[in-house]
């Protein structure tokens, strides 16, 4: 049952979109290939014997670069007939070159003896060129008995000294015989060349009235503006009118140069009255124009009626057109081509004008209806008229979109109220039993070829270069109706309300469940009088709910089946001639638990014939006789029915109820805004919305209740007084069930709760939108009730600092910057740990700290010595992570340094004498001698107790600071001091140190949750000239190092305190954080004061390694030697000149004579000396 049900579907669904053009067994011929046999197709009827009993039809098809049979050209065209067969390669070549008359009077090269056989056919003349003139590129016939044109637009007139393009058609009579030659721009001016009849380009397009008139189409007259011709082909000479008509030219022309007027070209009485003729102009305009003429006996040039406007620019409006009437008023409509339209998935577009009459007499009444195909499909590329198709008394078209696939043809069928624009069916390539390409590039309709009754379809597919011939079915009328017996026997058209409350019917006393009975009638009639119809089968399938694909699932199961209680039942009917009424009881079951008990049941009825699946008969067999496989009209075999509840409803069975919802939240009124309410987030854990329902009208069946709130708003549960079910309708909607019906007057409280928690930052307000409905009809709308809520966030966020590293120590000798190859000969370690707490109550999903870092020491230079320099980016500790970014221009160890020192070359550094110092600039790589940079000087305070202190103070960013001061015992004493004299608010342009902001961004800070930033740096480690000291601190540093390696990000610049403050107790190194909150997240914030941090670390010189005096050198003693002796002999010299050495002796005369007298005693002798 499941698998025919399938199959029943499935058929339905193929009957929807295959009407009585018949796909499976077509008519297929083949040409040459390469010849574009196909390009072209026409339908025509030839009567023999002036009798309509004999009638022979065939299809007659232009292949443009087929090879002609007259002699002495190549690929100029051809027109082929093709009879009716199984046969594809039976097509003849119609004779129309080649019958000049061979008199020798070149000036009558169009003269034609139609006593010539076909083997007399002679060369083109000298004064032509038949080469590629693509005869076959239109091809049209009059219909049944009717002339025939085919045109070869390419065709050249040759001259002594140029050729011209102008085009000519050939007018064969219904037997295919030569009976005239059109040439509309033969001994027209050509002396400037296009800009006159040089290139006229006749019978691009063309067809022949009922009237008698051909119309020519001829694009290329005046610069391409394009024009059409109407010539008389009657065979009444002496009556016939032989004025030859065409639209106005030149400056009066209704287009532009380039238009293409003629590329299309028909013929109606579009207004009502006399005829009137279109033509396309596809390029007219940017967007493509279409222009209708009317004319006036005897008055060449043709009035410009209406010009009508394509939609879209580079459309191609009027590449095709046409002419029907869709809508059975007797007027003609027009059918206007855009192939080339696209919009999103569409590709092409076909316009039907109606009401041109009225657009005629009233401007911008013009209101097409409008068809558009598959994108890149060309849809539009051919029209056609296919006549009256389903004898339901109005004409129908055929469209051609020879791209989408490999080619598809739709069929749309007329009405009372013009086309209806679903198409009733769709002709893939893929349909044929032959494989084809540019199936639909030409149509040709409105003809009975194969004389049952019905028009046929005529469709070439030039790449193949094939034809096939599409045969309609004949139609078997059908009328289907449901009726329902009552209690007395009488039948009514109507199903008799179901009362859900009430088990049981009719029609199953004994059921459990609520159930309903109706009998589905048809009644069949052929609309062909010739028919009879005898043992007709029909499937008969009725589905319940859904048809549609609106519904998966059915209220009801038909009872055929207790076990499957399927919603859809298919049977076989039998009819003959002498039984065409057939009806058939069903009885339908109501499932349990249905809470839809307002909305009518739907079914929908559907008949389709059971037949033998045509097959495509072999070469040489006889044509399958179409009477054999009838077909339904469709549009009566299905029928869509209903069946309704009984209601609690007034007299009119309509519920008119009226539900009135009052709501408010549980939060506090907005003092600032009416009508807001104030939600403080993290104080209160979720929102209620309380709702008051009331209905003061007639009973509302299926009534719910809505509540739209935001989607950061997670839906808890509901409450109320009477039994409501509440549940997510989807990520905004919260549905409330309140009743099945909702009866008058009650009421109901609801309160629906709200978790806040996942609002977004961005969000400053909150709203509700609340309604109630029902399937019962409101007395009167009403507005939703909205509730609006400002969202207050507030987060009092602070942050402290704290070093890690509280102090460290720096000294040995000064090392430049090129002498350093490791970290660890930087400097010691420096931690600065800051720490954001988030008091709440809401959370902060992103924090920025900005924090102020001095990497140079402050300078007269672009560039200071390095005093901070980085090794890693500084490290988050925090639940919902984090991130620290560098301003742009600074990177990470731009030294490139490496990691660790080897013990191997722990003799390298020991032997490595101070070299001359340098500063690294890391934006520009340039090198500046640090003995021409500018030291910050220190300056000298007193302390309480009367002590002097040389100090210096570099000063940071927002209140951060680097200081020293000389030996003290009481720091204390001094840290008050320096803070009270110089913890100012400073920044780094006027400060003594330079810095740059690291910036900080952590996430999702949470209620009473911290975050945890680490920047850290590191010192020089001083060496002593002695080995064993070297290796014993290289050691200790060493393993100091392995212990925090993994959280070294920045390292203080030995070598810049060494260098510049040597002799200093100690140097403060400072650095500060604020906290910012990003300007896109809401957050309020009553206490800024602790918004704002400082961290500091100590550093101390080695007092072991405080520099001693330096040992004279020798060469200052010779040199205070011999400027010593050399002052004595000049003093000596001096005291001399004046005297100073000389004694005063007495005078002798006054004086005794002494005698000298040797003592043995050797110390009395040298007493005597002295």
């Amino acid at each position: 049952m499941e698998m025919n049900a399938l199959l029943w579907i499935a058929l339905g669904v193929c009957v929807t979109h295959a009407f009585n053009l018949e796909p499976r067994i077509p008519v297929v011929k083949r040409g040459l290939q390469g010849s574009y046999f196909g390009y072209s197709v026409a339908q025509h009827v030839e009567i023999e014997n002036h009798s309509l009993s004999k009638l022979t039809s065939w299809m007659l098809i232009g292949a443009p670069l087929d090879q002609n049979r007259q002699p002495g050209t190549n690929r100029s065209g051809a027109l082929w007939q093709c009879p009716l067969s199984t046969y594809t390669r039976d097509c003849t070549q119609v004779i129309t070159d080649g019958r000049l008359m061979d008199d020798g009077l070149l000036y009558r090269p169009y003269e034609y003896d139609s006593n010539l056989e076909s083997d007399d056919l002679v060369p083109p003349g000298n004064d032509e060129i038949k080469d590629n003139q693509w005869l076959g590129v239109t091809v049209r016939s009059q219909g049944i008995g009717g002339k025939v044109m085919v045109c070869a637009h390419r065709h050249i007139v040759k001259t002594a000294d140029s050729q011209w393009g102008q085009g000519q058609c050939y007018i064969l009579s219904q037997d295919l015989k030569y009976d005239d030659l059109k040439k509309p721009c033969s001994g027209k001016p050509t002396n400037k060349a296009h800009e006159q009849f040089g290139y006229c380009q006749a019978g691009t397009s063309g067809l022949l009235t009922a009237e008698d008139r051909v119309v020519i189409g001829t694009p290329g007259p005046h610069t391409w503006r394009g024009t059409l011709y109407l010539f008389t082909i009657s065979d009444e000479f002496l009556t016939r009118d032989n004025t030859v008509y065409n639209a106005p030219m030149q400056d009066f022309s209704p287009v532009n140069k380039y238009s293409y007027l003629g590329m299309s070209v028909a013929v109606g009485n579009f207004f009502g009255k006399d005829l009137a003729y279109a033509a396309g102009a596809p390029r007219s305009n940017g967007t493509g124009q279409v222009v209708l003429f009317t004319r006036r006996d005897f008055k060449p040039d043709m009035d410009i009626a209406l010009v009508l406007d394509g939609e879209q620019f580079a459309s191609s409006y009027g590449y095709e057109i046409t002419s029907a009437d869709v809508n059975g008023d007797k007027i003609t409509d027009l059918i206007v081509a855009a192939p080339f339209y696209f919009n999103r998935a569409e590709g092409g577009a076909v316009y039907i004008y109606t009401t041109l009459d009225i657009c005629r007499t009233v401007n911008d009444k013009c209101s097409p209806v409008k068809l558009v195909g598959h994108e890149e499909s060309r849809f539009g590329f051919a029209l056609t008229n296919l006549g009256d198709l389903n004898k339901d008394g109005y004409e129908d078209i055929a469209i051609g979109a020879p791209y989408e696939g490999k080619g598809t043809v739709y069929i749309y069928l007329g009405s009372k109220n013009g086309i209806i624009k679903t198409p009733s069916q769709i002709i893939h390539a893929e349909d044929m039993p032959t494989p084809l390409k540019t199936f639909g590039y030409s149509l040709s309709g409105g003809t009975d070829m194969d004389q049952n009754g019905y028009s046929d379809l005529l469709v070439g597919a030039y790449e193949n270069d094939a034809v096939v011939l599409l045969r309609s079915k004949k139609i078997i009328d059908i009328s289907t109706y449901i009726r329902y017996a009552k209690k007395d026997g009488i039948y009514q058209d109507t199903i008799e309300p179901i009362d859900p409350n009430k088990i049981a019917c009719l029609a199953d006393s004994n059921s459990n469940h609520t159930c309903f009975a109706f009998e589905a009638c048809c009644k069949t009639e052929s609309l062909a009088k010739e028919d009879s119809m005898q043992n007709l089968k029909l499937n008969y399938y009725i589905e319940a709910e859904t048809y549609s694909g609106t519904k998966k699932f059915s209220r009801v199961f038909f009872g055929v089946n207790g076990n499957t209680r399927p919603h859809y039942i298919n049977r076989t009917v039998t009819l003959d001639s002498t039984k065409l009424v057939h009806c058939q009881k069903e009885i339908v079951y109501l499932k349990e638990n249905t809470r839809d008990i307002q909305t009518p049941i739907k079914f929908r009825l559907n008949y389709s014939l059971i037949q033998e699946e045509p097959i495509m008969p072999l070469e040489g067999a006889p044509l399958p006789d179409m009477k054999n496989y009838p077909i339904l009209n469709q549009q009566e075999a299905a029928r869509i029915f209903e069946a309704v509840f009984q209601k609690d409803c007034g007299n009119n069975d309509i519920c008119e109820s009226d539900l009135q919802v009052i709501a408010k939240l549980n939060l506090s009124v907005s003092s600032v805004k009416l009508d807001f309410y104030e939600l403080l987030l993290g104080e209160r854990e979720e929102i209620v919305v309380e709702v008051n329902v009331a209905n003061v009208g007639e009973s509302a069946y299926e009534a719910q209740l809505f509540i739209i709130h935001s989607q950061s708003l997670n839906y808890i549960a509901s409450k109320s007084n009477d039994s409501v079910i509440c549940n997510l309708y989807n990520a905004t909607i919260v549905s409330c069930s309140i009743g099945n019906p909702f009866k008058k007057d009650k009421v109901v409280d609801i309160q629906v709760r709200f978790d806040p928690k996942g609002l977004e930052d961005n969000e400053s307000q909150l709203g509700f939108i609340i309604f109630a409905n029902s399937t019962s009809k409101e007395i009167k709308e009403k507005q939703p009730t909205v509730l609006q809520a400002t969202v207050l966030k507030r987060a009092e966020l602070s942050i402290k600092g704290s070093a890690k590293t509280q102090w460290a120590f720096y000294g040995g000798p000064v090392v430049g910057e090129s002498a350093i190859k490791y970290l660890n000969e930087v400097g010691p370690k420096v931690s600065h740990i800051y720490e954001i707490f988030n008091e709440g109550p809401w959370k902060v999903s992103t924090v920025e700290v900005r924090i102020s870092w001095p990497y140079e020491v402050a300078n007269d230079k672009a560039h200071g010595k390095w005093l901070l320099y980085m090794e890693e980016i500084p490290t988050i500790q925090a639940l919902g992570e984090g991130e620290c970014i560098l301003p742009p221009g600074y990177v990470v160890n731009p030294l490139k340094l490496q990691d660790n020192i080897n013990l191997d070359d722990i003799d390298n550094i020991m032997q490595s004498s101070t070299p001359s110092i340098v500063l690294y600039n890391h934006t520009n790589h340039i090198r500046t001698t640090r003995d021409t940079e500018k030291v910050v000087n220190t300056r000298t305070i007193v302390d309480k107790d009367g002590h002097r202190h040389r100090v210096v103070a570099m000063l940071l960013k927002f209140k951060a600071f680097l200081f020293s001061r000389i030996y003290t015992g009481q720091r204390s004493v001094f840290y008050e001091a320096l803070m009270k004299d110089y913890l100012t608010l400073q920044n780094c342009k006027a400060g003594t140190a330079k810095c740059f902001d690291i910036i900080c961004y952590i996430y999702n800070l949470q209620r009473k949750q911290e975050a945890i930033i680490t920047v850290k740096a590191r010192q020089l480690n001083k060496k002593f000239y002695y080995n064993i000291n070297i290796l014993i601190i290289f050691i200790l540093i060493l393993e100091h190092l392995i212990i925090f390696r993994e959280i070294i990000d920045f390292r203080l610049w030995n070598s810049t305190l060494v260098e510049d403050y040597p002799k200093v107790d100690m140097v403060k190194i400072g650095s500060n954080a604020r906290i910012v909150i990003p300007s896109n997240i809401v957050i309020q914030q009553e206490n800024l004061k602790d918004d704002y941090a400082i961290a500091e670390t100590i550093a101390y010189p080695d007092l072991l390694d405080q520099q001693e005096a330096e040992p004279v050198p020798v060469w200052i003693y010779i040199v205070a030697a011999v400027a010593g002796m050399l002052l004595f002999i000049l003093l000596t010299l001096v005291l001399r000149k004046f005297g100073f050495f000389k004694r005063r002796r007495p005078d002798p005369t006054l004086s005794g004579n002494l005698e000298k007298h040797r003592d043995d005693n050797p110390e009395n002798e040298a007493l005597f000396k002295h």
